[in-house]
């Protein structure tokens, strides 16, 4: 299946092939976010390969609907001489070799080549990952699409869209807050029937029947109003599937108005007014989500952040926090570890949608997924409106 001999030369071949020939925005943060995707999936599994790229590669519809041609053309018709000239020149590019021309490629920062290097850990020993060159060797005049990523702002083409929510979603996300049990409050308040009789309401209503209490009034302790917290991963890796987390979002904020919502990458952005906005407006996009959308993964770090800045006032034993994420992440596992703790103590539950349990072959064995993972009371899928059906029938409280 591969056109060279070891995985890393077979990536960043890859990569610079897509840069050059299909025109994807792809640079260090990418290569590293794909290294990370096949951390965690069958490298025999042709299939479960061609889907873990496409969702880390593919940013755009136009960039998906490519990607299968260029996957295939890669790595299943290329067996001439000049792949194995290029495997070599790879091969000097990934060990550092003095004799490869290396190009800085938008002059990374020393944390990200770092990053880069760590990616191929899980390779084996083959030296660190450089950036993709600029295409020295195309045609003359040939455009170039260098990736320029910046983490203090999102392009305009990348704010994502908020999807129109159709009643069929609107319906599974009553289902979903009409059946997670809370317990009961602990005021009394009028009902039809009760525990308690309502010493108040009864001899005012008996003034109409002549002091006769014919209609006593009664007194009940509701069930407690959950309230949600949905925070979804915008990183570049889960580009096809933040979309949908964002329209379960706003379903539940058309269930219920005790919804506050946030998304992250790097940093941490509070949009639950925004994606109000955007669901009622023509763009239908949210816009200045900063380093928060389309850049690498540090879960654990905004999660610690979402603690310190909101925690005290949306976590209590009324809250059920969800997370939408691959579970790629590149940041500190004990700072992952202490949020996912800190969140399973602090919330009625902790629900985790992550949309690769849909890829075949798909198992959680990233690190990130592995720390999280014992902490989550549910772990689903976040693909369409049936998983959100689904999601209604399997949630699970703290006990």
């Amino acid at each position: 299946m591969y056109p060279f001999g070891g995985l890393p030369e077979n990536l960043t071949s890859f990569c610079g092939a897509l840069r050059r020939e299909y025109g994807f925005h792809i640079g260090a943060g990418e290569l590293l976010d794909a290294a990370r995707a096949l951390e965690i999936v069958d490298l025999s599994n042709e299939q479960a390969v061609r889907s873990a790229l496409r969702t880390v590669l593919a940013c755009t519809h136009d960039d998906a609907a490519r990607f299968d041609g260029a996957f295939d053309r890669f790595f299943l018709s290329r067996h001439d001489t000049e792949v194995q000239d290029e495997a070599s020149t790879q091969k000097r590019r990934l060990r550092g070799d003095s004799t490869g021309e290396v190009d800085d490629m938008s002059q990374a920062s020393d944390a990200t080549t770092a990053s880069s290097a760590e990616a191929v850990d899980i390779f084996g020993d083959v030296g660190p990952i450089t950036p993709l060159e600029t295409g020295d060797q195309e045609a003359e005049g040939a455009p170039v699409a260098g990736a320029r990523y910046s983490p203090l702002g999102v392009e305009v083409s990348q704010a994502p869209e908020v999807a129109e929510v159709d009643e069929a979603w609107l319906a599974a996300a009553r289902v979903l807050v009409r059946r997670l049990q809370l317990g009961p409050s602990r005021k009394w308040r009028a009902a039809p029937e009760g525990r308690r009789f309502d010493v108040r309401r009864t001899p005012r209503a008996s003034l109409q029947t002549g002091s006769e209490p014919l209609s006593p009034k009664w007194l009940a302790r509701p069930r407690r109003q959950p309230r949600f917290v949905v925070v979804v991963d915008g990183s570049r890796s889960m580009s096809q599937h933040a979309g949908t987390a964002l329209k379960l979002a706003s379903a539940l904020m058309g269930a219920t108005p005790r919804v506050e919502v946030f998304t992250f990458s790097t940093t941490l952005e509070r949009v639950t007014s925004e994606l109000k906005r955007a669901s009622v407006t023509s763009t239908r996009r949210l816009h200045a989500l900063a380093s928060a959308w389309g850049g690498g993964t540090t879960i654990g770090q905004c999660l610690a952040e979402f603690l310190r800045r909101f925690g005290g006032r949306l976590l209590s034993p009324n809250t059920v926090v969800i997370v939408a994420s691959d579970g790629l992440d590149v940041g500190d596992p004990e700072t992952l570890r202490a949020a996912m703790q800190a969140l399973r103590r602090r919330a009625a539950a902790l629900v985790w949608l992550n949309p690769l349990l849909g890829t075949p072959g798909y198992e959680p064995t990233a690190l990130g997924m592995r720390i999280a993972k014992p902490f989550v009371t549910t772990f689903a899928s976040v693909n369409g409106l049936t998983d959100l059906v689904h999601l209604s029938r399997t949630v699970h409280l703290r006990s």
